[in-house]
């Protein structure tokens, strides 16, 4: 390991071009900037970047992927997998810990080299605890989770949900609708129980996922869980002139107050779109008849039609956004609200604050790191819409010398611990305290 930096192997199964993938090429690109020997292991080819590792060569062609749905369809047919049987909110992507959808022997077949770091960010569709005990066994070297779920401390979903089954080990899963204490989820717990007690990976979680996994099963006892921040682009996610930004989007001169709100699906319950439109309600009965005329909603997202009719302000509608888009929309915006109930972020909390606006959020996920008690927004208790309103018509009311220093401290707050150099200096500290 030359000059004391270690050789790191960055594991995402998710193109790094889209969705939210694009933090694996981040968190690369991060530490290529550290100075560090940095490789990049997906399923995969990437576009633009011939050096990373793709266990295969290219993606399936048309008949391959045609076979593969009849396949699908028929195992949905016939019930060959229970896994047909889940519920959507909880997110199963393999039955068996040790059957991923990978072979195990292909993805260590593509290591050539010794690593003293292996840093995973996203697993589905690659990676399972079987993969990371293989791993291990080759490279013997330490192992870093960077959560964005709640997959490590359960056994097999990645949003519990309502489910409290984490806590005594799974078994009578209800996102599979399983009434026996022996199913899946209970030996996936075990098994995976194995590969901690191996492979002691750190695990990465921010303040809110941590408090879940101190009370799991599998990481209730566990001492090495360890807080992370996002790491944001803030080249990308600055500070735009607001005005310029408003007349770019045909943001009417009368509309003082612009309130931005999105998420892939307005329909998602995760995302609480429905606790913000009675928060909405409650902040619209709060002010004149004059007041009201002066504020915009900006959304994006699909499905406006589902919460179209219970918008009581005047709003202008952007459907789906790319991201290149959302630094001017986050730039002209007054405040960036955030419903999420049950979520580990989301980036869009700190995307925000990087472009420098204000977030109200609810009490949970990322929030509860860069929002609450930060002075950069409001933090509201967990689906109380009253309260998330208040957090609404007090940024609202503010002095414009008040909020302007808000706006300040967001992309303080964001520069100093999501930029680039916080992420690595963060990592190398973590790899010495545990090396």
């Amino acid at each position: 390991m030359a000059d004391n930096k270690p050789r790191v192997l960055v594991i995402s199964s998710v193109d790094p071009y889209i969705g939210p993938g694009i933090v694996g090429l981040q968190h690369y690109n991060a530490l290529k900037k550290g100075g560090l020997d940095v490789d990049f292991l997906t399923k995969y080819p990437v576009k633009d970047h011939p050096e990373f590792i793709s266990v295969y060569g290219r993606y399936p062609n048309r008949i391959e992927t045609f076979i593969a749905k009849i396949k699908k369809t028929i195992k949905k047919t016939f019930h060959l997998d229970s896994l047909v049987c889940q519920e959507p909110t909880y997110f199963f992507f393999y039955k068996n810990e040790i059957l991923p959808e990978v072979p195990v022997e292909k993805v260590i077949a593509k290591i050539e080299k010794e690593y003293d770091i292996v840093y995973i960010l996203f697993w589905q569709g690659l990676l399972s605890f079987a993969t990371i005990n293989a791993l291990y066994d080759k490279l013997k070297c330490q192992f870093q989770f960077r959560c964005v779920d709640y997959s490590p401390m359960a056994g097999g979903c990645h949003f519990t949900g309502d489910c409290q089954r984490y806590k005594t080990g799974c078994g009578c899963c209800p996102g599979i609708k399983s009434h026996k204490e022996s199913d899946f989820t209970r030996w996936n717990v075990q098994y995976r129980q194995k590969v901690y007690k191996k492979v002691k990976p750190i695990v990465y979680g921010n303040s809110y996922m941590n408090t879940f996994y101190r009370k799991s099963y599998l990481l209730k006892d566990y001492d090495r869980l360890e807080v992370v921040y996002p790491l944001m682009d803030n080249n990308v996610f600055q500070p735009l002139d607001m005005a310029t930004c408003r007349s770019q989007y045909n943001i009417p001169n009368e509309k003082e107050f612009v309130i931005f709100f999105g998420c892939q699906g307005l329909n998602d319950e995760r995302k609480g779109i429905s606790f913000l439109l009675d928060a909405l309600n409650f902040f619209h009965n709060c002010l004149t008849v004059s007041e009201r005329k002066k504020i915009l909603l900006v959304i994006a997202g699909r499905n406006i039609e589902e919460i179209q009719d219970s918008l009581k302000f005047d709003y202008k509608y952007l459907g789906y956004v790319s991201l290149s888009e959302l630094p001017s929309i986050y730039s002209m915006s007054n405040v960036y609200l955030s419903p999420t109930v049950n979520d580990a972020g989301p980036s869009m909390v700190n995307q925000s604050l990087s472009c420098g606006t204000p977030v109200i959020a609810f009490e949970m996920g990322t929030a509860l790191d860069v929002v609450k008690n930060q002075g950069t927004g409001y933090c509201a208790e967990l689906r109380n819409v009253e309260d998330f309103a208040n957090g609404i018509e007090h940024i609202f009311r503010m002095e414009s010398i008040d909020y302007n220093r808000m706006r300040e401290k967001c992309r303080e707050l964001a520069l100093s611990l999501t930029s680039e150099k916080a992420f690595v200096d963060r990592f190398l500290m973590t790899y010495m305290k545990y090396k």
